[in-house]
């Protein structure tokens, strides 16, 4: 699907800081305990910006990946003006996020996306060859869950995932990563670039939780082996299954049945395809149908499948409602 898109200009002014009323002077002091404590305001000031400083050079230019996080997490949240002194250009709060990407990615030497500016819209963003003619990026502080914040497409408002740094959590949003990379990129951007997009999402997710810990989760993403892609929808009706036997079958592919009935697909390269109805038999309750991704070098997720075979993307596609990846709804509606 292909939309008209405006690159914005790439000149920065830090937006403009906002208005903060000084505090009520007290009455009772003499003149010169007034501008004692005037002084000692300014002082106040001055110091929480020479703060501020420290922390963003800790930020631009540490080496270590424990003090990189110390500094974004400090700055992510950081109050720079104070009653009696403001500072009328600043970065806003989520550039911060936008700036630890790209240098954590750097510290890995993985970094791909560009850091650029918006002269029109006061903003940092992220810009990844290959598809910087169809979109950019920006972290988005609103409406985020218990802090944190969502790292968006701006054209679209399709939130990729959720970051938060004071929970150590990473939930990837398998409705806006089908959406965008899988609809809206499909026929105007190259595969080769929206693969890219994707290998440098998972980069994301594996430098926070090898490094800091992070509880991540990639949905539809994870390429592991173990991973088990949870259907949106509980009940998987045989109509969709049948559908895909056709589907398979105009993909030149023979779907066949294992255990239990449950559908297998053999793709190339020995990447196995299966849907399969969950049951916990301790509590003997049904968890519902998921779909497994079986391949030799654990390096085959479901979203690189629906990306290369065109059968099983349609086939997706047309049955989202059922077929949708869930992610975690404490984040996502």
């Amino acid at each position: 699907m292909s939309r008209e898109y405006e690159k914005p200009t790439e000149v920065f002014r830090p937006q403009n800081s906002s208005d903060v009323e000084p505090t009520e002077s007290a009455t009772t002091l003499s003149t010169s305990g007034r501008l004692i404590s005037y002084n000692n305001q300014l002082k106040d000031g001055l110091a929480n910006g020479a703060n501020f400083t420290k922390l963003l050079d800790q930020l631009i230019t540490t080496t270590r990946t424990d003090e990189l996080f110390e500094a974004a997490q400090a700055l992510s949240t950081y109050q720079l003006d104070t009653a009696y002194l403001t500072f009328p250009q600043q970065y806003s709060q989520s550039d911060f996020y936008l700036i630890f990407i790209n240098r954590l990615l750097a510290l890995h030497s993985r970094e791909r996306v560009i850091l650029q500016s918006s002269e029109r819209y006061d903003e940092l963003y992220h810009e990844f060859p290959g598809i910087n003619s169809a979109g950019y990026f920006i972290f988005k502080l609103e409406n985020a869950v218990q802090g944190g914040a969502y790292y968006t497409e701006k054209a679209t408002g399709e939130a990729l995932f959720y970051l938060n740094f004071e929970k150590h959590v990473l939930r990837f949003n398998s409705r806006a990563v089908t959406q965008l990379l899988l609809v809206e990129y499909h026929d105007s951007i190259g595969k080769e670039a929206i693969k890219g997009f994707a290998n440098y999402l998972l980069d994301i997710g594996n430098f926070l939780k090898e490094d800091y810990g992070f509880d991540v989760d990639f949905t539809l993403l994870d390429p592991s082996n173990s991973a088990i892609y949870q259907l949106a929808d509980a009940n998987l009706p045989r109509s969709i299954i049948d559908q895909l036997f056709v589907e398979a079958g105009n993909g030149g592919r023979m779907l066949e049945l294992g255990e239990n009935s449950s559908p297998i697909l053999r793709l190339d390269h020995g990447i196995v395809i299966e849907l399969f109805e969950q049951h916990n038999y301790e509590e003997d309750v049904d968890l519902g149908w998921g779909i497994k991704v079986y391949d030799q070098q654990h390096e085959v997720a479901w979203f690189d499948v629906l990306l290369r075979y065109e059968f099983l993307r349609s086939w997706y596609l047309d049955n989202l409602a059922t077929l949708e990846i869930q992610s975690d709804a404490l984040y996502f509606n």
